[in-house]
């Protein structure tokens, strides 16, 4: 099958990373040139999201499940 979009090689790359959900490369290269308090501070972003996710993930669950 042919799609005319698809068939340039960096629009292949930007939706298979968008369907892999893997961030650009750039921002993977920059990672180490960050100031270290700033990497602990979006780690720190992160967690607190995921932990939220996680949480609310519970919550639903006990909804659905729950008595």
């Amino acid at each position: 099958m042919y799609i005319p979009w698809f068939s340039r090689p960096e629009n292949e790359k930007k939706i298979l990373r968008a369907v892999n959900l893997s961030p650009d490369e750039s921002i993977v290269e920059k990672l180490p040139d960050i100031h270290p308090m700033r990497q602990v501070f979006w780690a720190s972003v992160i967690q607190v999201c995921v932990f939220g996710f996680m949480i609310l993930s519970f919550w639903m669950i006990n909804l659905v499940v729950g008595h």
